[in-house]
């Protein structure tokens, strides 16, 4: 790396960028989104089962690149998480260098100081491989190794579900390039067309083989086919639908401002013309737009969330470098500096961090005020959090060998260490308050507990004959056992 021609004064950048989110990772003592826990658990328990790795709700793709630092914890996985994402931004940098953007010292602040990067970075969840293996496919692709860039392109499909529409989107930038047999076809030169339609085959060969391979490993050590779910749109209502803008609401406050303005001003100033090899970065608002409109149509389960985009930081980070690059000769020095210093600022404060993070959103929980913090404090356990927790402690001292008991909330089986408590039972093995035998536990949780999914909400405990015996965290989570 130190002959990338990326300068000093970049990776002075790159080391506060990256040193924030560390910060977070070694300081936190909570998690942003349930779903890091559940897919470590996976992660780290796929070297006691392995068919565990083709997990298909916690994506093969991540999984592969997460199980082994996952056996020595959550830290090392977040610890290597980190380091992939601190790789992103480096190949970030060897893209700006490449298209010739200067003051390419910033890059790293645009991108590790976006407001999502310092608490979705080093998370055990898709969106930090997904980053890294898209800007590795562009990095490729710009440097004419289509073979690594198709295996990056087509193993997209195998760390989220949308990769597959970048996948094919690749394959037509590969098509109708110059000398692409497709490119050929469309102009009736049909001779030309052939001779190049072999190398068209051979790379998209190495497009869908890692969807291929998968989808056999699958089939074969759980009898699914991860494929057929692109067949169900809908496979449930519970996640409802959106307007078709919330992504750029999400982008605005996910990216942060100041970031935001650059890159709306890198995006729509002095373009000249475009050479083919640029259009794979359309890759980028072609996915934009497919969640905005998968959320808005309310489908895939998508549910809308901010940090579906956030594999977006590279792309935000270049299209805003060239922005500050636009503005950069009109500013006086002090303006250059408060430019600079209103990204870092903002990104160290992370207001939707320090606003979203919280448990009022739990049903039951009574409203709790908050106060912006000059900087974003460390995240600590919500009241909810702590029941959970509190809740895991009391299993460890309350139930016997012998017990059968349920729970749905992943956070007990993390407190708990993988340990075996009692008789537990499968949260996803079809059990209902009625077909559940008389003296079986249950750990209740308001926000897992009630979904459509398991169906144990108190009115259907009520009428089945469970009764509460203790409870955490204004009631919302309980222990209840059937009578």
């Amino acid at each position: 790396m130190r002959n990338d021609g990326l300068g000093k004064y970049f990776w002075l950048s790159f080391a506060l960028a990256i040193a924030w989110s560390l910060y977070r990772l070694l300081t936190n003592q909570a998690w942003i989104l349930d779903d890091e826990i559940a897919h470590f658990l996976i992660s780290a328990d796929v070297w006691n089962n392995p068919k565990e790795l083709w997990h298909s709700w916690s994506r093969p793709g991540r999984n592969l690149l997460h199980f082994i630092p996952a056996h020595f914890g959550l830290t090392s996985a977040r610890l290597w998480t980190l380091f992939l994402a601190g790789v992103a931004m480096w190949l970030t940098g060897r893209e700006g260098k490449r298209l010739g953007l200067a003051n390419l010292w910033v890059l790293p602040l645009l991108v590790g100081f976006q407001w999502w990067f310092p608490e979705l970075s080093y998370p055990v969840l898709t969106q930090t491989p997904f980053m890294i293996t898209w800007i590795a496919g562009v990095f490729f692709a710009m440097r004419k190794h289509l073979v690594p860039a198709a295996i990056c392109f087509g193993y997209l499909g195998l760390v989220r579900h949308e990769g597959i529409a970048l996948s094919g989107l690749f394959g037509l930038w590969v098509i109708f390039a110059p000398g692409g047999f497709a490119r050929f076809l469309a102009r009736g030169d049909w001779k030309k067309s052939l001779s190049a339609f072999p190398h068209a085959v051979w790379i998209g060969a190495w497009t869908i083989l890692p969807m291929v391979l998968i989808n056999i490993a699958t089939q074969l050590t759980r009898g699914e086919v991860p494929f057929l779910m692109f067949f169900e749109s809908k496979p449930t209502e519970m996640y409802g639908s959106g307007p078709l803008w919330l992504y750029c609401q999400h982008l605005a406050t996910g990216a942060g401002f100041p970031i935001v303005i650059l890159f709306l001003i890198g995006a729509f100033r002095k373009w000249g013309s475009v050479k083919w090899d640029l259009l794979l970065y359309a890759t980028y608002p072609a996915y934009f737009a497919l969640q905005s409109i998968i959320y808005w149509k309310g489908l895939f389960a998508s549910g809308g969330y901010y940090h579906f985009i956030m594999p977006m930081a590279p792309f935000v980070g270049l299209v805003a470098l060239r922005g500050f690059n636009l503005v950069k000769p009109k500013l006086p020095t002090w303006g250059v500096a408060l430019v600079v210093g209103a990204v870092v600022y903002t990104g160290l404060l992370m207001p939707q961090q320090q606003f979203i993070v919280g448990d009022t959103h739990i049903a039951g929980m009574p409203h709790e005020g908050k106060s912006l913090k000059i900087i974003a404090p460390p995240m600590t356990q919500s009241r909810y959090g702590q029941g959970l927790k509190d809740a895991a402690a009391w299993t460890k001292e309350n139930i016997p060998a012998d017990q059968p008991w349920i729970s749905h909330h992943t956070a007990l089986t993390y407190w708990n260490h993988g340990e075996i408590i009692g008789q537990k039972l499968g949260a996803w093995d079809n059990l209902t308050p009625k077909n559940l035998p008389s003296g079986t536990l249950l750990i209740w949780d308001a926000q897992y507990s009630t979904q459509e999914s398991f169906g144990f909400t108190l009115e259907a405990l009520e009428a089945n004959g469970w009764q509460e015996e203790k409870s955490w965290a204004h009631g919302t989570v309980r222990v209840f056992r059937k009578k």
